[in-house]
């Protein structure tokens, strides 16, 4: 057992329980020549893998989820009923599944035009966008039953919170009872056709011949983003340590606080359709895969070992709590699964410090700005 020094510490005093993996490679130090510099690394094609193999099939998958999703609800719209509004909602974890798998691509074409506001909009800490969702659904504003119209309206009454408040929130049951073709269901499939939109446009934006993929391939000196191909690792290696961070300090340790008492479970995204923990595991697979199917994990093979035991570690716990299907508003303020939950923040420490730090050293790297600084 050994202590690290960790940058941030979690709020809960537990002690810190280091797998023998991950002190393994603590000892083992920066790989270096005999110059004492580390070694150049071809990594294009580990960005271009990265690109084919995990971020484009990613997004295709939420277009495809989403597309799924709208023709459940559909065929709610149409013959509304116990039956089809149960499959409406069955068909929502899949699509916080494909949300979370990509969540963490806050780079290019996902930050232009506010689409990852427009995706997901949270933390909505003033229920600025709850708000909004009702007013619509309250007057029943006919502009937001187009795909035309909905996109050019609020970020928070198109993405996948607002679906789900559609779907999960107040007096959502009547969905089974209503008339068919009723302003909140066709809400519910306009929200489902801007998210593929979206979806669609930022696939577009990475693919197109001068599109995202070009710029972080073809980097050099009149590149206006990336002058080098260790910047684009720098950016990678930076959004899955800021999907950790995000995870494991925003989503968990912000909601669960010291104890069940003092806990806020309506913090976290998608408490309302108690996808909370399923949202949490894809978040954290999608930074296994960065390193799995794009190939990050074939420049530090050592460290991404550790990094997988570490996500895995994590992520059994949250399975633990997933099968005990219980409520996430009552999950949090049992003191057992409080517990639990206050024991991922061991692991996804550990995590992060891989990825924010042991890694880049070990390739000679600086992660530099993080945009979840200051939150």
């Amino acid at each position: 057992m050994i202590n690290l020094p960790f940058k941030s510490n979690p709020k809960p005093r537990l002690i810190r329980l280091i797998s023998p993996v991950f002190a393994g490679i603590l000892i083992a130090g920066t790989a270096v020549n005999a110059w004492g510099q580390t070694p150049e690394i071809n990594f294009k094609p580990i960005i271009r893998q990265t690109i084919e193999k995990a971020i484009l099939p990613g997004y295709k998958n939420l277009a495809d989820v989403a597309n799924a999703q709208e023709n459940h609800l559909a065929k709610l719209c149409e013959q509304p009923s116990e039956e089809n509004l149960t499959k409406a909602q069955q068909a929502f974890s899949p699509l916080v599944g494909a949300w979370s798998g990509v969540e963490m691509y806050r780079i290019g074409p996902a930050i232009k035009n506010n689409r990852q506001e427009k995706l997901f909009f949270w933390p909505d800490r003033k229920s600025i966008g709850l708000r909004q969702v009702r007013k619509l659904i309250d007057t029943q504003d006919k502009t937001a039953l187009t795909k035309e119209t909905l996109p050019k309206k609020s970020v928070a009454v198109q993405g996948v919170l607002a679906l789900e408040y559609v779907l999960f929130g107040k007096n959502s049951e009547m969905l089974a009872t209503a008339n068919p073709q009723s302003y909140r269901c066709n809400y519910g499939v306009s929200i489902t056709r801007a998210i593929q939109t979206t979806a669609q446009e930022i696939i577009g934006d990475w693919s197109s011949p001068s599109g995202y993929a070009a710029v972080m391939l073809e980097t050099g000196p009149t590149n206006p983003i990336y002058r080098s191909d260790a910047e684009v690792i720098q950016d990678l290696l930076r959004i899955s340590s800021e999907m950790i961070q995000s995870t494991r300090d925003l989503k968990i340790q912000n909601t669960i606080k010291e104890n069940p008492e003092k806990s806020k479970p309506k913090r976290a995204p998608f408490w309302r359709s108690n996808q909370t923990l399923h949202a949490y595991q894809n978040n954290l697979h999608a930074v296994e895969a960065l390193f799995t199917k794009g190939g990050l994990a074939e420049l530090t093979p050592r460290y991404a070992k550790s990094l997988s035991f570490e996500l895995e570690q994590t992520n059994k716990f949250l399975r633990k709590l997933e099968q005990e299907n219980i409520a996430w508003e009552k999950l949090v303020k049992q003191k057992e699964s409080h517990e639990t939950l206050a024991f991922t923040l061991i692991p996804l420490e550990g995590a992060h410090y891989i990825v924010s730090d042991l890694i880049p050293q070990k390739l000679g790297l600086s992660l530099g700005f993080n945009s979840l600084d200051g939150d």
